[in-house]
């Protein structure tokens, strides 16, 4: 017996913190999607910033019409993605995710050669339709095949994963246009390189499992997942749509990304080419530390989990008011039908300052991201509900996108988007503060969820609370 429990505890030995390769552990899967969303959202921001496709007569109606179509079948795919991955699994909804991103720069390179637009709006469609897949499965597993202890740490790796991704596409544009004063054309072997890329992904999507096949390191399954029909599971999907306390963070998922839509038209605008590649790639490089600060922030161990969800929402929510305040004072005089003659370049005095809020504005919307999941994680442990949130999270970001979108193709002035967006995130903050002070416990565990396995370490430890008669223990 002592030899089997020293093999089984070699399987879970950890080198730098890191456990040990195995691909039915909850770690190695929450790297895997973080890796698909590194290849297909992250390859996706450096290939738009790079510009493909651009320099046809056509090609900024053709970005609006894909940008449009992209947003709108992204709602309505992540909305119920929550179903099809409860009905198929993670491995081929994350392959099916991956797929329409290798459409996609497919007719990238298709438009670039010919300048033809109907390939690239089909495109638009079938990328809407990846993007709600694959972002409802990075959810889905980093909120339920986590313990709710590292729950921050899985939020943190699969999104900064992502922005891995960005950083080796983005220093292409940034090479490229270091010295340019005018854009070149895209090579077509950064479309290969790119499509291959995304391929391997597909094929690393099958490496993912369901939660009843993942293993922690004390023995334990993440969870019990029945096989139920279709119209069972999209039924429990509407039904999340009844949860109040999702419904009031619908302000809080709107404007998430809207950070992205803005701050590239701002940036366009204000800047000349290779101070905007400057600020798209040091973005993308800055988040990934100050995410993994967050982090441990959200899962310190000698905190309560109100107490951490609360610092995370002061350290986040707080320069983010700050940076969209300074947004609406900067732009209050921007005319968009008249932008300055001398673009701002990185060797200006004014550079300074703009980097700055940059910056702070686009760090502090992309881990409003971390939060809004780390306080979702908060409420459930359950894998079926967690894939219904992730998706409903995702699609009202997309709708938000859209309307952003929106907003700025018809040019509404610059203060009036910035305001709107303000008063969002404004809103969201209090919802999420209300949210922490009186509805986040310090464990979902014995909630009831049927299809929830608790870690042995949790029951051992509620044990003993109740053997020294603690409150804690009691309430459990």
């Amino acid at each position: 017996m002592s030899e089997l429990s020293e093999q089984k505890k070699k399987k879970h030995i950890k080198i730098w913190g890191i456990p040990m390769l195995r691909l039915h552990s909850p770690f190695w899967q929450n790297v895997i999607i973080g890796i698909l969303i590194g290849l297909t959202a992250g390859l996706y921001v450096a290939l738009n910033l790079l510009g493909a496709g651009g320099g046809k007569p056509n090609s900024a109606q053709t970005v609006q019409v894909v940008n449009a179509l992209l947003c709108a079948v992204w709602f309505f795919s992540a909305c119920f993605g929550g179903t099809m991955l409860n009905l198929v699994g993670p491995a081929i909804t994350a392959c099916l995710g991956v797929i329409g991103y290798i459409i996609y720069v497919g007719s990238l390179w298709y438009f670039d050669a010919t300048g033809k637009q109907g390939f690239p709006i089909f495109a638009g469609v079938c990328i809407g339709i990846s993007a709600g897949l694959i972002f409802v499965t990075m959810g889905y597993i980093a909120m339920s095949y986590s313990e709710e202890q590292d729950r921050g740490a899985f939020i943190t790796m699969s999104t900064n994963l992502q922005a891995v991704g960005s950083v080796v596409g983005g220093i292409i544009p940034l090479i490229i246009n270091r010295n340019a004063t005018t854009t070149a054309g895209v090579p077509a072997a950064v479309y290969i390189v790119f499509i291959v890329m995304m391929c391997i992904g597909a094929v690393m999507a099958f490496l993912l499992m369901p939660p009843s096949k993942i293993i922690r390191a004390d023995g334990t399954k993440v969870g019990r997942v029945v096989a139920r029909s279709f119209i069972e599971e999209l039924k429990a999907n509407l039904e999340i749509f009844r949860d109040w306390k999702l419904l009031i963070m619908i302000p809080a998922f709107l404007p998430a990304e809207c950070f992205l839509v803005y701050g590239g038209s701002v940036n366009a605008h204000h800047n000349n080419l290779r101070a905007r590649s400057l600020f798209s790639f040091m973005s993308v490089v800055l988040q990934i530390p100050c995410g993994y600060g967050l982090q441990r922030i959200l899962d310190h161990k000698a905190w309560k989990r109100r107490t951490r969800a609360l610092l995370g929402l002061a350290i986040v929510g707080t320069p983010l008011m700050a940076a969209w305040v300074w947004e609406m004072v900067r732009v209050r005089d921007y005319d968009r039908l008249n932008p300055p003659n001398t673009p701002l370049d990185w060797s200006d005095p004014d550079f300074g300052p703009i980097f700055v809020l940059f910056m702070l504005n686009w760090i502090s919307g992309s881990l409003w991201q971390y939060i809004i999941l780390y306080y979702l994680g908060c409420l459930t442990n359950s894998p079926r509900k967690s894939a219904n949130y992730a998706g409903v999270f995702r699609g009202i970001l997309g709708a938000g996108e859209a309307i952003c979108f929106g907003l700025d193709s018809i040019q509404v002035p610059y203060i009036k988007e910035a305001a709107v967006i303000f008063a969002f995130y404004a809103t969201g903050v209090l919802v999420f503060l209300y949210l922490g002070l009186y509805h986040i416990r310090e464990t979902e565990y014995f909630a009831g969820e049927e299809d929830v396995v608790i870690p042995k370490h949790v029951l051992e430890e509620r044990d003993m609370k109740v053997e020294t008669g603690s409150d804690e223990g009691k309430a459990a």
